[in-house]
């Protein structure tokens, strides 16, 4: 766990060292934000979580990218489903993009506030993955609003 994030850091130290990079989880796979904080590798403990997000299903972090991740990452934070679905609802309205749950965890972690915005700097957003069957996309856009 923790591939991605800690590819960013390394691109990052390599073309704009003063760049945040923070990790985005699935609540109740926030493995990287229990280890940031306890300051080592913490595996999850108890019954796992249900979520949307199966590409990101990690109980641990891996030991390379917890090396990388826990020096170069400005923080760790989880997302809920119902802010997922928000996020792949508004990358298909606005951005016409088909992103898979997992794909959309930054995406839903700027829109619901779990990071911190800078006034008058960039953001980037890392929206990848479109593994996602298109009824069960539709399915999940299509469902109400909760929130």
């Amino acid at each position: 766990g923790g591939g991605m994030a800690g590819g960013c850091c390394l691109a990052r130290d390599a073309a704009s060292p003063q760049t945040q990079v923070w990790a985005i989880e699935p609540e109740g796979y926030d493995d990287h934000r229990t280890s940031l904080a306890r300051g080592e590798r913490t595996p999850l403990s108890g019954t796992p979580a249900t979520t949307i997000c199966d590409a990101l299903q990690a109980n641990a972090p891996g030991h390379v990218t917890f090396a990388i991740n826990s020096s170069g990452l400005a923080g760790a934070a989880a997302v809920g489903d119902a802010d997922v679905i928000e996020a792949m609802r508004v990358a298909f309205e606005t951005l016409k993009l088909v992103l898979e749950p997992s794909g959309a965890l930054g995406l839903a972690a700027l829109l619901s506030g779990q990071v911190p915005l800078r006034d008058g700097e960039g953001v980037a957003v890392v929206a990848c993955g479109g593994n996602v069957a298109l009824p069960d996309f539709l399915g999940l856009v299509q469902r109400e609003r909760t929130q």
